[in-house]
């Protein structure tokens, strides 16, 4: 597994006197009166679809705590907030599937779930006091993989947290957590932002063109941290654009290759979550299909393929649904540690439109 970039790039670099966050002002607001009210949480869980601005506003919350101004707001000129957004703050420190795998042996195999081990580590630095900051900062990235000895461990902390210490959770859903977890975390669940929003940020920020802003956007779903990377690698628009022809190219395929197919997928050793991004974009795209097919563009993700989808809306509607409920199930198998070949082959089995 790629080791996490806590840097902050174009979309997380702060201006002077605000968070200069895209979307979930709502959210930065509520955090920016606690801190300067000295009111803040000793734990906040954040949770939201991958690349929606999560890890973003962990970082800012810790410069927030530790900004020099001390109001609430990130100046980002200061040397806390700097340090902060070089991921060389003493007083900050970030755990994640990313770290724990940057510090497994290489003979290792990628462990999929956040362990007690690191867990244990974590603790071990909240118990003392700040070195250089007024607030030592702890965030937990894929807090939803934890074991649950990891779990049971965790939880002890957040019964009886250090008065100095801010613990943040960072997931994709609460309720892959445990619910005793949960009720001790104030939660804040972030929201896609708002298409319009995207493209202007794009625009305005990155100097997309407004058309290729447009559908860049559409693609993003609202997730902004999605749209600001994509926007900065073009290589990851053209990657994504052969994968998605990739994947409708496969009903016309003979069974026999799809299964090929489904076979290089799972020998690749390709990381989980190349394979996941994969199975959403499936998703997205027989979503699209589903909606053409009840005669509504409105949502469309795919706008860019609009002739595309409508050949594939005339297939009947039971087979559309058939699909779809076979990716989402793909996932779920997936996730439960199911073989991806195994799965996979459930999913080409019923694809709509397929050959036998």
């Amino acid at each position: 597994m790629a080791k996490r970039d806590h840097s902050l790039d174009g979309l997380e670099r702060t201006a002077v006197g605000a968070w200069n966050i895209i979307g979930n002002e709502w959210a930065v607001e509520l955090l920016r009166l606690a801190i300067a009210r000295n009111s803040a949480s000793h734990a906040y869980l954040l949770t939201g679809l991958p690349n929606i601005g999560k890890a973003t506003l962990a970082l800012h919350i810790a410069q927030a705590l530790n900004c020099e101004h001390n109001n609430g707001d990130v100046c980002g000129e200061c040397r806390a907030c700097k340090r902060i957004a070089k991921g060389n703050f003493p007083d900050v420190r970030i755990v994640g599937l990313a770290e724990q795998a940057a510090q497994q042996k290489a003979s290792e195999s990628v462990k999929t779930r956040l362990g007690i081990d690191t867990v244990r580590e974590w603790q071990a630095d909240i118990a003392l006091r700040p070195y250089e900051g007024r607030r030592r900062v702890f965030i937990m990235h894929d807090a939803e993989t934890m074991t649950e000895q990891a779990a049971n461990a965790l939880l002890k902390t957040l019964e009886e947290p250090p008065p100095f210490a801010t613990l943040i959770l960072v997931a994709n859903s609460a309720g892959d957590l445990l619910p005793t977890i949960t009720s001790r975390c104030h939660v804040l669940k972030l929201r896609p932002v708002p298409r319009q929003q995207v493209t202007k940020a794009l625009i305005e920020r990155w100097q997309i063109a407004p058309a290729d802003a447009a559908i860049v956007a559409a693609w993003s779903a609202g997730r902004i941290g999605w749209a600001a990377t994509v926007a900065q690698s073009p290589d990851l628009l053209q990657a994504r654009a052969e994968q998605l022809e990739s994947l409708i190219e496969l009903p016309s395929k003979p069974l026999v290759e799809r299964f090929k197919w489904a076979e290089s997928w799972s020998k690749a050793n390709r990381e989980r979550d190349e394979l996941f991004a994969m199975l959403e974009l499936w998703q997205v795209w027989w979503r699209d299909v589903l909606l053409t097919a009840a005669g509504t563009q409105q949502g469309l993700i795919n706008i860019d393929r609009v002739e595309d989808l409508q050949a594939l809306a005339r297939l009947p509607l039971p087979a559309i649904h058939k699909t779809l409920k076979g990716i989402n199930d793909a996932v779920t198998q997936i996730r439960e540690n199911v073989s991806p070949q195994l799965a996979l082959e459930g999913v080409l089995l019923n694809l709509a439109g397929a050959k036998g």
